[in-house]
């Protein structure tokens, strides 16, 4: 179900308007303006106009990026994907989607021995799954453990180009426990409740904006164009820090064993790569800025390096030294650490698209987003609270910023998107919160999803 704003009853705190249709008032307080809409089952939505309330007006701003290939993204990026694929596997069976949150994944790292020309693993990488889940619907089994490591494998052959090398191992983890008998063994489809009706399963608090600003835009084209050459890892952190027009980026890239020869070939595909990307950023993005690159400008100009000297890996992440990636500890939903957006802690990545707030409520919180600044907002902010037990239409608040007014025509262009197909479509279908390699052609061009 979409609720279209303009045909919400109107309410505002500091003028009063009949139900005539009366037009908003410009108002002179810093052209603040403050409307509640109410529906009659008491949806509340504050809507503001602030100038101020996108990152690229605030004078200072500060983005990191972890790549693809980053332990922690690793993580997230197989719980989403395990869930894409639990969802597809239910919907073609049984016609919707069995109880699950399979947010709980860890990646433990193994160990690569890797000289100049190769490398080997002689630890394995280690994914746990854990979380919860439908193993059985009647009496009808559900291969759980198979689309757990087959999602496992298919994100990790799209975000590690060292790959193939990898030594791996399962641990499974995944219980059917609750306090509830039927919830993650359900004999019928009236044992899942959301089928009668869908209420969020737990509180949250959700933010989202958009579109990106230009230290976002930043911090995922340096990734995009690093990666786009063979002798790039993907285990890339970009630090982007905004102070009024200035962009000082830092950033670390990892060479793959095999693709440099010695210590001097390392220096000199990084030199030529950091001129090039920041002649790519000054010609398209910004031209104050600085860029360091610590794979290059960590080692010394003039020395007999050995690989270890350097930033190398095998796989193309730092899953061959040891270290490790949970899901929920890195980036946003969007890709992104976005501190300004004053987010709430709300990690989407492998739960349940048919029901559950953080990642349902989510959803609606980036499409009224994007409503809101493409119908004249021209950027907007949101941020959402739900409460336990109720319905999607009737979040305890859902705050709407923006930098524009947007006009009483338009108003009925912005939606909360209730209808839990759309839910599914957008998430399992489209994938669209699944963490993948960013495209630089697509960021150049302006593309903000």
């Amino acid at each position: 179900m979409l609720l279209p704003l303009a045909k919400l009853k109107i309410v505002s705190t500091r003028l009063h308007f009949s139900n005539s249709g009366c037009s908003v008032q410009k108002m002179l307080d810093n052209f603040e303006y403050f409307l509640q809409f109410v529906t009659e089952t008491s949806m509340r939505i504050t809507h503001k106009f602030d100038l101020n309330v996108h990152p690229n007006n605030q004078p200072m701003e500060i983005v990191e990026r972890k790549g693809i290939g980053h332990p922690d993204t690793l993580a997230d990026g197989i719980a989403e994907l395990a869930s894409i694929r639990y969802s597809e596997y239910c919907l073609t069976r049984f016609g919707f989607v069995l109880h699950h949150n399979l947010d709980k994944v860890g990646v433990f790292g193994g160990r690569a021995r890797f000289e100049w020309n190769s490398g080997t693993f002689d630890r394995p990488l280690r994914i746990v799954f854990g979380g919860r889940a439908s193993t059985k619907f009647g009496s009808q089994n559900i291969p759980l453990a198979e689309i757990l490591e087959a999602a496992a494998l298919e994100q990790l052959k799209h975000a590690l180009p060292g790959f193939d090398k990898v030594s791996l191992e399962f641990i499974h983890l995944t219980t059917d426990s609750s306090m509830y008998e039927r919830w993650f063994k359900p004999e019928t489809e009236s044992d899942l409740p959301e089928r009668r009706m869908i209420c969020s399963n737990d509180t949250a608090f959700l933010t989202a904006v958009y579109p990106r600003s230009k230290a976002e835009d930043i911090a995922l084209i340096v990734e995009a164009f690093f990666i786009r050459h063979e002798w790039a890892g993907t285990d890339i952190k970009v630090l982007v820090a905004r102070t009024a027009d200035h962009f000082d980026i830092t950033c670390n890239v990892p060479v793959l064993a095999g693709t440099v020869h010695d210590y001097n070939s390392y220096r000199d595909v990084m030199s030529e790569a950091k001129q090039q990307i920041v002649e790519l950023l000054r010609n398209n993005i910004a031209t104050d800025l600085t860029l360091r690159l610590r794979a290059l400008e960590d080692t010394p100009e003039h020395k007999i390096a050995s690989p270890q000297d350097c930033y190398m890996n095998v796989s193309g992440s730092a899953i061959d030294y040891g270290e490790d990636g949970l899901v929920g500890r890195g980036n946003g939903r969007h890709g992104l650490i976005s501190p300004s957006y004053g987010a709430g802690n709300e990690t989407l990545f492998g739960k349940n698209p048919a029901y559950q707030v953080g990642k349902v409520g989510a959803l609606i919180a980036d499409i009224l987003a994007e409503q809101s600044a493409s119908v004249g907002g021209g950027a907007a902010r949101i941020q959402l609270a739900y409460r336990r037990g109720f319905q999607y239409h009737d979040p305890l608040f859902c705050i709407v910023t923006t930098v524009r007014e947007i006009d009483n025509l338009h108003k009925d262009k912005i939606t909360l998107c209730t209808d839990p197909t759309e839910w599914i479509r957008v998430c399992v279908t489209e994938q669209r919160y699944r963490p993948k390699a960013p495209i630089l052609a697509k960021l150049i061009s302006g593309n903000t999803k």
